[in-house]
């Protein structure tokens, strides 16, 4: 299995991650090397903002499309990333194995908290 970088600045074409649509752009190219059996390090290298908008858009939307299995084997540690940025992406990874497990208890529990129905679904 190759391994492709992916380097999340490159792609959308600055440091600054944070949008959800930029994060989409990201999951599109990782799924694409995802489908083609390719392993995937995704490179942090330049990305000087980066939340969990964008994460949860590159990352956490893989747990919704493939197994944590799947993800897991399909994905090979993170490059050029500092302790901030992993900490935001261990945060996301575990929210969003977390939902896509029991997406409609989840749902209930966000509505419950927030008052508002949860679109996410």
């Amino acid at each position: 299995m190759a391994i492709k970088i992916v380097k999340i600045s490159e792609i959308i074409g600055s440091g600054y991650c944070v949008s959800a649509s930029d994060g989409k752009l990201v999951y599109e190219v990782i799924t694409q090397h995802i489908e083609k059996g390719d392993r995937v390090a995704i490179s942090f290298e330049n990305a000087t903002r980066l939340t969990t908008a964008f994460l949860n858009a590159a990352v956490g939307q893989l747990y919704g499309e493939y197994t944590p299995e799947k993800v897991r084997a399909s994905l090979a540690p993170p490059l050029g990333a500092e302790p901030w940025q992993l900490s935001r992406l261990k945060v996301v990874v575990e929210r969003a194995k977390a939902f896509f497990e029991k997406p409609d208890e989840i749902s209930k529990i966000i509505e419950r908290e927030t008052g508002k129905p949860n679109d996410d679904t």
